[in-house]
């Protein structure tokens, strides 16, 4: 399993602190997503089952620690805060303009559910390396995107993966295992990208066109047409991390794309739908090959 650490804190006043309540940091950073030690809850003990049992941590909060530091000049109790900020990336050169807010699951009835619905629907599909670090089970997900708003599914960081599990109550059999493809598809790209040393066969394909242009065509459809020649099923994106015609994506684009169309698509349709393009079927054949050697199930 790849286990990438990330630290976000927000803490106010800690020049007024002594140095004593500077020790309420951790530093073991696993400490924040497990139970406190005494902690006995029903939800507590469910948490440390399912990380012994499938070596994942798993939350129910957005709120990892919330510690009180002590009391500032003015008789203010300062808190040291961590939030799960799950754009965050490690050595990224810019920030994203996703904003992501949670509603939390209410009730102890409601959060057994959504366990169980993670491990009979999503953890059968991923084994090995493509076992993220923790789960966040959310009751909703608002996505905030430059003022518009969305509610995904499931959105995949580098140290949790959140899911919304609101409508789980209201679905039959068949319409869980459709959510699971749904949300399978908004998470494998990004489990994928986290183990790129894997797709050097991938990669190498099209390691030529990388980051290159072309002349745009005329209609989006020409477009499709010129890129799944060279065997691309996704545009390239610009400087504004927008997608734009005339542009090759990048790998890590690349390998996103066709781990995505892996896990929302069987192989027959893949087949049909891209049978003129040689280069999209044999792309398409290794990714798959090196997805199940990391651990995914169909």
């Amino acid at each position: 399993m790849k286990q990438i650490f990330i630290i976000l804190t927000v803490v106010l006043g800690l020049q007024s602190c002594s140095e004593k309540a500077l020790d309420a940091s951790f530093k073991d950073v696993t400490t924040p997503f497990v139970p406190a030690a005494d902690d006995h809850s029903e939800e507590a003990e469910m948490r440390r089952s399912f990380n012994t049992e499938h070596g994942s941590y798993l939350l129910f909060n957005d709120t990892l620690q919330h510690i009180a530091l002590g009391r500032d000049v003015n008789g203010n109790m300062q808190y040291f805060t961590e939030l799960i900020d799950i754009t965050y990336e490690i050595g990224a050169s810019h920030t994203s303009n996703n904003k992501y807010s949670y509603t939390l699951i209410p009730t102890i009835e409601r959060k057994r559910q959504a366990i169980e619905y993670l491990e009979s629907y999503i953890l059968p599909h991923l084994t090995g390396k493509l076992r993220p670090f923790s789960w966040f089970l959310a009751d909703k997900i608002t996505r905030d995107y430059i003022g518009s708003i969305s509610s995904p599914y499931a959105v995949a960081g580098q140290r949790t993966i959140a899911v919304a599990t609101s409508v789980l109550p209201k679905l039959s059999e068949s319409q869980k295992v459709q959510y699971t493809r749904q949300i399978m598809n908004a998470i494998i790209g990004k489990l994928a990208s986290d183990n790129t040393a894997s797709f050097k066969e991938f990669t190498n394909v099209s390691s030529a066109y990388y980051g290159g242009t072309f002349t745009a065509p005329e209609t989006n459809a020409e477009n499709t047409d010129m890129l799944a020649k060279a065997g691309f099923i996704c545009r390239g994106q610009d400087d504004f991390k927008s997608e734009a015609n005339g542009l090759y994506p990048s790998q890590d684009l690349d390998i996103q794309a066709y781990a995505r169309m892996i896990a929302a698509n069987t192989r027959e349709t893949v087949m049909a739908k891209y049978a003129d393009y040689p280069l999209v079927i044999k792309k398409y054949e290794i990714a798959y090959n090196i997805l199940t050697s990391l651990g995914y199930k169909e």
